[in-house]
């Protein structure tokens, strides 16, 4: 296989992951797919600023601001004063936003089984170890072009 199908594969492979993510609704209680990624980004990173948050997801901080505030109006999310920075406030989950979030998992979760039950057992193992590679290689290239920044 050559560098440049190697490369269309795993784009081709992240989007329809993305696709099956939307189509199969898994944000239940009203959340966008998009208001699922920083539930799941808060899941992961625990409470954080407003700034951090945009940051961990590579996100616009202006599209940042006004999906926080639509998750805290839901009340899924709640913003308190940075105690260290006076212009910050961080961002958190409430009760009913980590029950979504562990719900949204979940789903993710049976979904992804799904798509590996689709794979022949024999080459299960196999599959696995890839995304075990690809992921290392995704955050060592994540790490790499945050610090050169």
């Amino acid at each position: 296989m050559t560098t440049q199908t190697a490369a269309g594969l795993l784009r081709r492979v992240a989007t329809l992951h993305e696709h099956l993510q939307r189509q199969g609704d898994l944000c239940c209680g009203g959340a966008t797919l998009a208001q699922c990624t920083i539930l799941t980004q808060l899941d992961r990173t625990g409470p954080v600023t407003q700034a951090e948050l945009a940051r961990g997801l590579g996100l616009d901080k202006g599209w940042i601001s006004r999906s926080v505030d639509a998750l805290v109006r839901e009340g899924l999310l709640v913003k308190t004063p940075s105690a260290s920075d006076r212009r910050a406030v961080v961002i958190d989950m409430t009760d009913a936003g980590r029950a979504l979030c562990r719900e949204v998992n979940a789903n993710l979760d049976l979904l992804s089984e799904r798509v590996l039950q689709r794979i022949p057992p024999e080459e299960r193992e196999g599959v696995v170890h890839a995304l075990r590679l690809l992921e290392r290689a995704l955050e060592e290239e994540l790490s790499a072009s945050r610090s050169c920044c």
